[in-house]
Protein backbone atom coordinates (compact mmCIF):
# COMPACT_ATOMS: atom_id res chain seq x y z
CA UNK A 1 0.00 0.00 0.00
CA UNK A 2 1.50 3.35 -0.93
CA UNK A 3 0.83 5.94 1.55
CA UNK A 4 1.95 9.53 -0.88
CA UNK A 5 3.27 12.45 1.28
CA UNK A 6 1.26 15.57 0.71
CA UNK A 7 3.13 18.65 1.43
CA UNK A 8 1.87 21.87 2.50
CA UNK A 9 2.07 24.70 1.04
CA UNK A 10 3.60 27.82 3.45
CA UNK A 11 0.88 30.31 3.59
CA UNK A 12 3.20 32.73 5.89
CA UNK A 13 6.68 33.58 3.42
CA UNK A 14 9.93 33.83 5.17
CA UNK A 15 11.04 37.46 7.36
CA UNK A 16 13.18 39.42 5.11
CA UNK A 17 16.64 39.12 6.35
CA UNK A 18 17.75 41.88 9.15
CA UNK A 19 19.75 44.81 7.34
CA UNK A 20 23.62 44.94 8.29
CA UNK A 21 23.71 48.20 10.35
CA UNK A 22 27.99 47.63 10.67
CA UNK A 23 30.03 48.82 7.79
CA UNK A 24 32.34 46.43 6.42
CA UNK A 25 35.44 48.76 7.04
CA UNK A 26 35.86 51.98 9.39
CA UNK A 27 37.22 55.33 8.13
CA UNK A 28 40.31 56.65 10.51
CA UNK A 29 38.75 60.41 11.17
CA UNK A 30 42.70 61.33 11.03
CA UNK A 31 43.26 60.44 7.85
CA UNK A 32 45.02 62.56 5.54
CA UNK A 33 43.39 63.73 2.44
CA UNK A 34 46.08 62.48 -0.06
CA UNK A 35 46.28 59.11 1.80
CA UNK A 36 42.25 58.97 1.80
CA UNK A 37 42.41 59.75 -2.37
CA UNK A 38 45.14 57.01 -2.70
CA UNK A 39 43.23 54.38 -1.27
CA UNK A 40 40.21 55.71 -2.98
CA UNK A 41 42.26 55.30 -6.27
CA UNK A 42 43.55 51.61 -5.49
CA UNK A 43 39.96 50.35 -4.70
CA UNK A 44 39.11 52.35 -8.19
CA UNK A 45 41.87 50.82 -9.78
CA UNK A 46 40.63 47.28 -8.41
CA UNK A 47 36.95 47.59 -9.51
CA UNK A 48 38.14 48.62 -12.71
CA UNK A 49 40.72 45.53 -13.31
CA UNK A 50 37.69 42.80 -11.79
CA UNK A 51 35.34 44.64 -14.20
CA UNK A 52 37.56 44.30 -17.25
CA UNK A 53 38.52 40.85 -16.46
CA UNK A 54 35.51 39.83 -16.42
CA UNK A 55 34.78 41.40 -20.30
CA UNK A 56 37.50 39.52 -21.20
CA UNK A 57 36.40 36.26 -20.15
CA UNK A 58 33.19 36.40 -21.01
CA UNK A 59 34.01 38.30 -24.23
CA UNK A 60 30.70 37.86 -27.09
CA UNK A 61 28.20 37.57 -24.23
CA UNK A 62 25.01 39.32 -24.46
CA UNK A 63 25.01 42.30 -21.96
CA UNK A 64 28.79 42.93 -21.73
CA UNK A 65 28.20 46.28 -22.99
CA UNK A 66 26.64 47.55 -20.03
CA UNK A 67 30.12 46.11 -17.87
CA UNK A 68 32.33 48.14 -20.80
CA UNK A 69 30.25 51.31 -20.28
CA UNK A 70 30.96 50.56 -16.08
CA UNK A 71 34.81 49.78 -16.95
CA UNK A 72 35.37 53.02 -19.07
CA UNK A 73 33.47 54.69 -16.11
CA UNK A 74 35.88 53.59 -13.83
CA UNK A 75 38.81 53.89 -15.71
CA UNK A 76 37.89 57.44 -16.21
CA UNK A 77 37.23 57.91 -12.24
CA UNK A 78 40.74 57.00 -11.23
CA UNK A 79 42.27 59.25 -13.75
CA UNK A 80 40.43 62.03 -12.07
CA UNK A 81 41.35 60.91 -8.88
CA UNK A 82 44.93 60.06 -9.74
CA UNK A 83 44.98 64.06 -11.07
CA UNK A 84 43.68 65.12 -8.09
CA UNK A 85 45.97 63.22 -5.95
CA UNK A 86 48.95 64.88 -7.50
CA UNK A 87 47.58 68.07 -7.44
CA UNK A 88 47.11 68.25 -3.24
CA UNK A 89 50.58 66.51 -3.12
CA UNK A 90 52.26 69.37 -5.56
CA UNK A 91 49.92 71.80 -3.29
CA UNK A 92 51.27 70.55 -0.19
CA UNK A 93 54.51 70.56 -1.17
CA UNK A 94 54.23 74.51 -2.52
CA UNK A 95 53.00 74.93 0.86
CA UNK A 96 56.05 73.41 2.44
CA UNK A 97 58.19 75.28 0.70
CA UNK A 98 56.72 79.17 1.93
Amino acid sequence: MNVGISRMKKIVPDPPRPLITTPYFSIHSDISPTDAIAHALELMRVVAETIDNHCRDHAGKPGLHLLVNAAHAADSACVLVQHAKQRLEDAQAEEALK
